[in-house]
Protein backbone atom coordinates (compact mmCIF):
# COMPACT_ATOMS: atom_id res chain seq x y z
CA UNK A 1 0.00 0.00 0.00
CA UNK A 2 1.26 3.42 -0.99
CA UNK A 3 -0.42 6.42 0.66
CA UNK A 4 -1.11 9.93 -0.59
CA UNK A 5 1.14 12.37 1.34
CA UNK A 6 -0.66 14.91 3.51
CA UNK A 7 0.99 18.33 3.13
CA UNK A 8 0.99 20.68 6.12
CA UNK A 9 2.48 24.19 5.82
CA UNK A 10 4.32 25.90 8.68
CA UNK A 11 6.16 29.18 9.02
CA UNK A 12 9.45 27.22 9.07
CA UNK A 13 8.69 24.96 6.10
CA UNK A 14 6.50 22.01 5.19
CA UNK A 15 5.59 18.69 6.74
CA UNK A 16 4.53 15.71 4.63
CA UNK A 17 2.65 12.95 6.43
CA UNK A 18 3.54 9.78 4.51
CA UNK A 19 1.72 7.40 6.86
CA UNK A 20 -0.36 8.56 9.80
CA UNK A 21 -3.13 6.93 11.82
CA UNK A 22 -3.80 9.79 14.22
CA UNK A 23 -7.49 10.60 13.86
CA UNK A 24 -6.79 14.25 13.09
CA UNK A 25 -4.52 13.12 10.24
CA UNK A 26 -5.40 9.80 8.60
CA UNK A 27 -3.50 8.62 5.53
CA UNK A 28 -5.45 7.39 2.49
CA UNK A 29 -4.31 4.68 0.07
CA UNK A 30 -3.19 6.23 -3.20
CA UNK A 31 -4.15 3.54 -5.74
CA UNK A 32 -5.21 -0.06 -6.19
CA UNK A 33 -8.34 -1.85 -5.02
CA UNK A 34 -8.00 -0.28 -1.55
CA UNK A 35 -7.66 3.26 -2.94
CA UNK A 36 -9.45 6.01 -1.01
CA UNK A 37 -9.54 3.85 2.11
CA UNK A 38 -7.76 5.33 5.15
CA UNK A 39 -5.26 3.37 7.22
CA UNK A 40 -7.79 3.58 10.06
CA UNK A 41 -10.47 1.95 7.89
CA UNK A 42 -8.03 -0.74 6.81
CA UNK A 43 -7.02 -1.49 10.41
CA UNK A 44 -10.71 -1.73 11.41
CA UNK A 45 -11.34 -4.25 8.65
CA UNK A 46 -8.20 -6.36 8.38
CA UNK A 47 -6.81 -6.17 11.94
CA UNK A 48 -3.78 -8.44 12.46
CA UNK A 49 -3.57 -9.21 8.73
CA UNK A 50 -2.06 -5.72 8.36
CA UNK A 51 0.35 -5.50 11.30
CA UNK A 52 0.85 -9.07 12.52
CA UNK A 53 -0.64 -10.87 15.48
CA UNK A 54 1.85 -9.72 18.14
CA UNK A 55 1.64 -6.07 17.12
CA UNK A 56 -2.15 -6.22 16.97
CA UNK A 57 -2.37 -7.84 20.41
CA UNK A 58 -0.32 -4.99 21.87
CA UNK A 59 -1.62 -1.93 19.97
CA UNK A 60 -5.07 -3.05 18.89
CA UNK A 61 -6.46 -1.13 15.90
CA UNK A 62 -3.96 1.72 16.21
CA UNK A 63 -1.27 1.54 13.54
CA UNK A 64 1.82 1.93 15.76
CA UNK A 65 4.12 4.30 13.84
CA UNK A 66 3.94 7.57 11.93
CA UNK A 67 6.23 8.30 8.98
CA UNK A 68 6.70 11.86 7.76
CA UNK A 69 9.14 14.15 5.95
CA UNK A 70 10.15 17.57 7.27
CA UNK A 71 11.25 20.15 4.70
CA UNK A 72 12.81 22.85 6.90
CA UNK A 73 13.73 26.28 5.54
CA UNK A 74 13.56 28.41 8.69
CA UNK A 75 13.91 27.23 12.30
CA UNK A 76 11.49 24.88 13.98
CA UNK A 77 10.15 25.69 17.44
CA UNK A 78 11.87 24.03 20.40
CA UNK A 79 9.76 21.04 21.37
CA UNK A 80 9.72 18.05 23.70
CA UNK A 81 7.70 14.82 23.80
CA UNK A 82 6.57 12.68 26.78
CA UNK A 83 7.39 9.00 27.17
CA UNK A 84 4.86 6.18 26.93
CA UNK A 85 4.08 6.17 30.66
CA UNK A 86 3.33 9.90 30.92
CA UNK A 87 1.48 9.99 27.59
CA UNK A 88 -0.61 6.96 28.52
CA UNK A 89 -1.53 8.11 32.01
CA UNK A 90 -2.32 11.73 31.13
CA UNK A 91 -3.48 11.69 27.53
CA UNK A 92 -4.35 8.05 26.72
CA UNK A 93 -1.79 8.15 23.92
CA UNK A 94 1.58 6.73 22.90
CA UNK A 95 4.82 8.53 23.72
CA UNK A 96 7.05 10.48 21.37
CA UNK A 97 10.25 8.59 20.59
CA UNK A 98 11.49 9.74 17.16
CA UNK A 99 14.14 8.65 14.66
CA UNK A 100 15.49 11.34 12.29
CA UNK A 101 17.23 10.45 9.02
CA UNK A 102 18.86 13.36 7.18
CA UNK A 103 18.08 13.08 3.45
CA UNK A 104 19.47 16.52 2.61
CA UNK A 105 21.43 19.21 4.47
CA UNK A 106 23.07 22.55 3.69
CA UNK A 107 26.17 24.22 5.08
CA UNK A 108 24.10 26.26 7.54
CA UNK A 109 21.91 23.36 8.69
CA UNK A 110 21.62 22.84 12.43
CA UNK A 111 20.01 20.35 14.79
CA UNK A 112 19.54 21.23 18.45
CA UNK A 113 19.10 18.28 20.81
CA UNK A 114 19.38 18.13 24.60
CA UNK A 115 21.34 20.47 26.86
CA UNK A 116 25.09 21.11 26.69
CA UNK A 117 25.18 21.37 30.51
CA UNK A 118 22.92 20.83 33.48
CA UNK A 119 20.31 23.55 33.85
CA UNK A 120 17.66 24.30 36.46
CA UNK A 121 13.93 24.51 35.94
CA UNK A 122 14.10 28.26 36.62
CA UNK A 123 16.75 28.77 33.95
CA UNK A 124 14.71 26.69 31.52
CA UNK A 125 11.66 28.84 32.19
CA UNK A 126 13.59 32.09 31.81
CA UNK A 127 15.24 30.99 28.57
CA UNK A 128 11.91 29.85 27.12
CA UNK A 129 10.46 33.27 27.97
CA UNK A 130 13.26 35.31 26.36
CA UNK A 131 13.86 32.93 23.41
CA UNK A 132 17.44 32.01 24.36
CA UNK A 133 16.86 28.32 25.09
CA UNK A 134 18.91 27.18 22.06
CA UNK A 135 21.98 28.85 23.59
CA UNK A 136 21.94 26.15 26.30
CA UNK A 137 21.36 23.24 23.89
CA UNK A 138 23.74 20.96 22.01
CA UNK A 139 24.27 22.31 18.49
CA UNK A 140 24.82 19.59 15.90
CA UNK A 141 26.02 20.01 12.32
CA UNK A 142 24.24 17.31 10.30
CA UNK A 143 25.20 16.01 6.89
CA UNK A 144 23.33 13.96 4.32
CA UNK A 145 22.64 10.35 5.40
CA UNK A 146 23.27 11.11 9.07
CA UNK A 147 20.72 9.93 11.65
CA UNK A 148 19.68 10.67 15.20
CA UNK A 149 17.30 9.18 17.77
CA UNK A 150 15.34 11.81 19.72
CA UNK A 151 14.26 10.24 22.99
CA UNK A 152 11.26 11.37 25.05
CA UNK A 153 12.13 14.21 27.42
CA UNK A 154 14.83 15.58 25.08
CA UNK A 155 14.27 19.17 23.97
CA UNK A 156 14.94 19.48 20.24
CA UNK A 157 14.73 21.68 17.17
CA UNK A 158 16.22 21.97 13.68
CA UNK A 159 16.70 24.57 11.00
CA UNK A 160 18.12 25.97 7.78
CA UNK A 161 18.02 23.83 4.66
CA UNK A 162 17.26 20.44 6.18
CA UNK A 163 15.14 17.62 4.84
CA UNK A 164 14.49 14.92 7.43
CA UNK A 165 12.64 11.60 7.25
CA UNK A 166 11.01 11.08 10.65
CA UNK A 167 9.82 7.74 12.01
CA UNK A 168 8.03 8.03 15.33
CA UNK A 169 5.46 6.48 17.58
CA UNK A 170 1.91 7.08 16.37
CA UNK A 171 1.27 10.10 18.55
CA UNK A 172 1.15 13.87 18.09
CA UNK A 173 1.93 15.33 21.50
CA UNK A 174 4.54 18.02 20.80
CA UNK A 175 4.96 20.45 23.70
CA UNK A 176 6.23 23.75 22.29
CA UNK A 177 8.68 25.54 24.59
CA UNK A 178 9.86 28.36 22.34
CA UNK A 179 8.45 29.73 19.08
CA UNK A 180 10.17 29.39 15.72
CA UNK A 181 10.92 33.13 15.84
CA UNK A 182 12.34 32.95 19.36
CA UNK A 183 9.18 34.34 20.94
CA UNK A 184 7.68 33.18 24.20
CA UNK A 185 5.71 29.95 23.81
CA UNK A 186 5.74 28.68 27.38
CA UNK A 187 2.09 27.66 27.40
CA UNK A 188 3.12 23.99 27.30
CA UNK A 189 6.01 24.35 29.72
CA UNK A 190 4.04 23.84 32.93
CA UNK A 191 2.63 20.56 31.61
CA UNK A 192 5.97 19.34 30.32
CA UNK A 193 8.31 20.47 33.08
CA UNK A 194 8.29 17.22 35.07
CA UNK A 195 9.35 15.05 32.12
CA UNK A 196 11.95 17.34 30.50
CA UNK A 197 15.52 16.04 30.88
CA UNK A 198 17.39 18.98 32.45
CA UNK A 199 20.71 17.12 32.67
CA UNK A 200 23.57 17.47 30.23
CA UNK A 201 23.22 15.03 27.34
CA UNK A 202 25.74 13.76 24.80
CA UNK A 203 23.78 14.11 21.58
CA UNK A 204 25.33 13.30 18.20
CA UNK A 205 24.33 12.76 14.60
CA UNK A 206 25.66 9.37 13.47
CA UNK A 207 26.52 8.25 9.96
CA UNK A 208 27.17 4.52 10.46
CA UNK A 209 25.13 1.81 12.15
CA UNK A 210 25.72 -1.83 13.05
CA UNK A 211 26.37 -3.96 9.97
CA UNK A 212 24.51 -7.25 9.62
CA UNK A 213 25.10 -8.47 6.08
CA UNK A 214 22.99 -6.45 3.66
CA UNK A 215 21.29 -4.67 6.56
CA UNK A 216 22.78 -1.84 8.58
CA UNK A 217 20.91 -1.48 11.87
CA UNK A 218 20.36 2.17 12.75
CA UNK A 219 17.85 1.97 15.62
CA UNK A 220 16.46 -0.87 17.73
CA UNK A 221 13.84 -0.74 20.47
CA UNK A 222 10.33 -1.79 21.47
CA UNK A 223 8.84 1.12 19.50
CA UNK A 224 10.41 0.28 16.11
CA UNK A 225 13.46 -1.20 14.41
CA UNK A 226 15.11 0.65 11.53
CA UNK A 227 17.72 -0.64 9.08
CA UNK A 228 19.40 0.89 6.04
CA UNK A 229 19.74 -1.25 2.91
CA UNK A 230 22.18 -0.47 0.08
CA UNK A 231 20.38 -2.25 -2.74
CA UNK A 232 22.74 -3.16 -5.57
CA UNK A 233 21.18 -6.48 -6.62
CA UNK A 234 17.79 -8.22 -6.32
CA UNK A 235 17.10 -9.49 -2.81
CA UNK A 236 14.48 -11.91 -1.54
CA UNK A 237 12.82 -10.59 1.58
CA UNK A 238 14.37 -11.84 4.83
CA UNK A 239 11.65 -10.38 7.05
CA UNK A 240 8.41 -11.26 5.29
CA UNK A 241 7.51 -14.19 7.54
CA UNK A 242 3.90 -13.12 8.15
CA UNK A 243 4.55 -12.00 11.73
CA UNK A 244 4.86 -8.24 11.19
CA UNK A 245 4.38 -5.40 8.76
CA UNK A 246 7.32 -3.86 6.91
CA UNK A 247 7.66 -0.27 5.70
CA UNK A 248 10.15 0.69 3.01
CA UNK A 249 11.16 4.29 2.33
CA UNK A 250 13.40 5.05 -0.64
CA UNK A 251 16.04 7.63 0.28
CA UNK A 252 18.18 7.32 -2.86
CA UNK A 253 17.71 5.88 -6.35
CA UNK A 254 14.59 3.82 -7.06
CA UNK A 255 13.37 0.27 -6.56
CA UNK A 256 10.53 -2.07 -7.38
CA UNK A 257 8.94 -4.53 -5.00
CA UNK A 258 7.75 -7.70 -6.69
CA UNK A 259 5.18 -9.93 -5.01
CA UNK A 260 4.29 -13.42 -6.33
CA UNK A 261 0.52 -13.73 -6.71
CA UNK A 262 -2.15 -15.96 -8.19
CA UNK A 263 -3.46 -14.93 -11.58
CA UNK A 264 -6.44 -16.02 -13.68
CA UNK A 265 -7.14 -19.75 -13.89
CA UNK A 266 -4.63 -20.45 -11.14
CA UNK A 267 -1.68 -19.24 -13.15
CA UNK A 268 1.11 -17.54 -11.26
CA UNK A 269 1.86 -13.86 -11.82
CA UNK A 270 3.98 -11.13 -10.22
CA UNK A 271 2.62 -7.86 -8.91
CA UNK A 272 5.11 -5.02 -9.32
CA UNK A 273 5.13 -1.91 -7.10
CA UNK A 274 7.38 1.05 -7.94
CA UNK A 275 9.18 2.97 -5.20
CA UNK A 276 10.85 6.26 -6.16
CA UNK A 277 13.07 8.54 -4.10
CA UNK A 278 11.13 10.03 -1.19
CA UNK A 279 8.30 7.50 -1.52
CA UNK A 280 7.11 4.98 1.05
CA UNK A 281 5.39 1.60 0.81
CA UNK A 282 3.66 -0.48 3.50
CA UNK A 283 3.83 -4.25 3.11
CA UNK A 284 1.18 -5.97 5.27
CA UNK A 285 2.14 -8.84 7.54
CA UNK A 286 0.04 -11.17 5.41
CA UNK A 287 2.52 -10.85 2.51
CA UNK A 288 5.11 -13.50 3.26
CA UNK A 289 7.26 -13.43 0.14
CA UNK A 290 8.49 -10.57 -2.02
CA UNK A 291 11.61 -9.33 -3.79
CA UNK A 292 13.43 -5.99 -3.66
CA UNK A 293 14.75 -5.04 -7.10
CA UNK A 294 16.97 -1.98 -7.63
CA UNK A 295 15.77 0.19 -10.54
CA UNK A 296 18.71 2.61 -10.36
CA UNK A 297 22.31 2.47 -9.23
CA UNK A 298 23.12 3.44 -5.63
CA UNK A 299 19.59 2.69 -4.46
CA UNK A 300 19.17 2.99 -0.70
CA UNK A 301 16.14 2.03 1.40
CA UNK A 302 15.10 2.43 5.00
CA UNK A 303 13.34 -0.65 6.38
CA UNK A 304 11.01 -0.10 9.34
CA UNK A 305 9.62 -3.01 11.36
CA UNK A 306 7.91 -3.19 14.75
CA UNK A 307 9.92 -3.70 17.91
CA UNK A 308 9.14 -6.27 20.54
CA UNK A 309 7.17 -5.46 23.69
CA UNK A 310 7.84 -7.78 26.60
CA UNK A 311 5.25 -6.98 29.24
CA UNK A 312 6.53 -7.50 32.76
CA UNK A 313 4.74 -7.16 36.08
CA UNK A 314 6.32 -4.22 37.90
CA UNK A 315 5.26 -5.69 41.24
CA UNK A 316 7.27 -8.87 40.73
CA UNK A 317 11.01 -8.87 41.33
CA UNK A 318 12.53 -11.61 39.13
CA UNK A 319 15.60 -11.74 41.42
CA UNK A 320 13.54 -12.75 44.48
CA UNK A 321 14.43 -16.14 45.96
CA UNK A 322 11.71 -18.77 45.32
CA UNK A 323 11.65 -19.91 48.99
CA UNK A 324 10.97 -18.00 52.19
CA UNK A 325 13.68 -18.21 54.83
CA UNK A 326 12.80 -20.44 57.78
CA UNK A 327 9.93 -22.25 56.07
CA UNK A 328 9.87 -26.04 55.66
CA UNK A 329 9.37 -27.02 52.03
CA UNK A 330 9.94 -30.75 52.51
CA UNK A 331 13.33 -30.65 50.78
CA UNK A 332 12.21 -28.58 47.79
CA UNK A 333 14.92 -26.06 48.54
CA UNK A 334 17.46 -28.59 47.37
CA UNK A 335 20.35 -26.81 45.66
CA UNK A 336 19.95 -28.80 42.48
CA UNK A 337 16.30 -27.81 42.24
CA UNK A 338 17.11 -24.14 42.86
CA UNK A 339 19.73 -24.17 40.12
CA UNK A 340 17.48 -25.85 37.55
CA UNK A 341 14.05 -24.65 38.66
CA UNK A 342 12.78 -28.25 38.60
CA UNK A 343 10.70 -29.99 41.26
CA UNK A 344 11.29 -33.78 41.27
CA UNK A 345 8.18 -35.88 40.63
CA UNK A 346 8.49 -37.73 43.96
CA UNK A 347 8.51 -34.46 45.89
CA UNK A 348 5.43 -33.26 44.03
CA UNK A 349 3.59 -36.49 44.84
CA UNK A 350 4.66 -36.20 48.51
CA UNK A 351 3.35 -32.64 48.72
CA UNK A 352 0.04 -33.67 47.20
CA UNK A 353 -0.35 -36.39 49.85
CA UNK A 354 0.66 -34.23 52.85
CA UNK A 355 -0.90 -30.91 51.89
CA UNK A 356 -4.64 -30.28 51.75
CA UNK A 357 -3.92 -28.11 48.68
CA UNK A 358 -2.93 -31.30 46.90
CA UNK A 359 -6.60 -32.26 46.76
CA UNK A 360 -7.28 -29.52 44.22
CA UNK A 361 -6.81 -30.09 40.53
CA UNK A 362 -3.72 -27.91 40.14
CA UNK A 363 -0.61 -28.22 37.99
CA UNK A 364 2.12 -28.21 40.67
CA UNK A 365 4.88 -28.45 38.08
Amino acid sequence: MKFTPIEISHSWGKEYMMLADLGIEDSVVESGWLSENSIGDIMETYLERVVGEDTYNYFGRQFPVTVKILDINGEMPVRVHPDDEVAGQRYDALGGKEFWYITDAGKDSRIYAGFSRDITAQELYDRCRDGSIKDAMNTLHPSKDGFLTVYPGTVHSAGHGLRIAVIKEASELPFTLSGDDGTDATGHLAEALDFIALEKSAAAVLSEGEKDGLYEKLSCGPEFNISRISLSAPVRSQAGDGSSYIIYMCIAGAASIQVPAAGPEGKKKTDNYQLGKGEMLLIPAEVQEFYLIPAERDTMLLEITPGRHDDTDGYINPDTEPFLEGEDYEGLEDENDEENGIVPEQDVDMMREKSPRGKHDMDWK
